[in-house]
């Protein structure tokens, strides 16, 4: 019997952003019920039991979103994984984890991942690495997008900055259910992708199981695809046009 191939449920609401979109961070002190926090922590210590290696760090959530700026707090992971988990938290919480999300091109193209099997999150659904949540990294508070997404080029496929170009936010997408909001940014490498792919097996954590190239001309046929994350979607179609 063939593998069922995963689609995602919902629509993903996708803003286009102005180039100079500015990250305001506002101060902010949790307020919520003593029932809200004995289901974080139920939830929190059920996941560390399934995942020991869960670390509670320090992730950037949105408050307000305009094509020119976006502006909110810092929050912990466990309360963010909580409102994943169990979606009816956000009438309390209130949270809209922001991340970062690369389209990385080569001179043969384009560079999509498959989420390991096992990840916490949307396991087997192809994306465009790198990606991850905005989490705070140092002593600073403030958001740079660009820091973040090296930070998450070298964890996911041992690039660094010299192997890579950064360019500016694209679009913001929304994830159904969870209200994780993706910055979508093009990224360019001078690398072949069987160079990404070396640095990748050589250097990179097991965020993606396999990688795959995308040239120009197939872009259409992965677009087709129910199996690939809508940011990633989107990020590819804007690419082509």
């Amino acid at each position: 019997m063939s593998r069922m191939i995963p689609s995602f449920h919902g629509q993903w609401p996708i803003l286009r952003l102005s180039p100079s979109c500015t990250i305001t961070v506002t101060p902010h002190v949790p307020r919520h019920t003593a029932e809200t926090e004995a289901e974080i922590t139920r939830i929190w210590v059920e996941a560390c039991q399934k995942t020991p290696a869960l670390f509670n760090g320090c992730v950037f959530s949105a408050d307000h979103v305009s094509r020119t700026g976006i502006s909110g707090h810092w929050t912990d992971y466990r309360s963010v994984l909580a409102q994943m988990k169990n979606p009816a938290l956000f009438m309390q919480l209130r949270l809209q984890p922001l991340a970062v999300i690369g389209l990385l091109e080569t001179p043969e193209g384009y560079v999509l991942g498959r989420r390991h099997p096992s990840s916490l999150y949307q396991g087997n659904f192809w994306q465009s690495p790198p990606a991850g949540s905005i989490e705070r990294r140092g002593d600073s508070t403030a958001v740079h997008l660009d820091e973040q997404l090296l930070a998450e080029a070298e964890e996911e496929l041992g690039l660094i900055a010299e192997n890579v170009t950064i360019g500016s936010p694209h679009l913001i997408a929304r994830h159904p259910g969870t209200r994780i909001l993706d910055i979508g940014i093009p990224m360019h490498t001078p690398l072949s992708f069987s160079a990404v792919e070396a640095h990748w097996k050589n250097g990179a954590n097991q965020e993606y199981d396999q990688l795959a190239l995308v040239p120009h001309a197939e872009i259409d046929a992965w677009l087709r695809r129910p199996d690939l994350l809508p940011t990633s979607r989107a990020l590819l179609a804007a690419a082509r046009s």
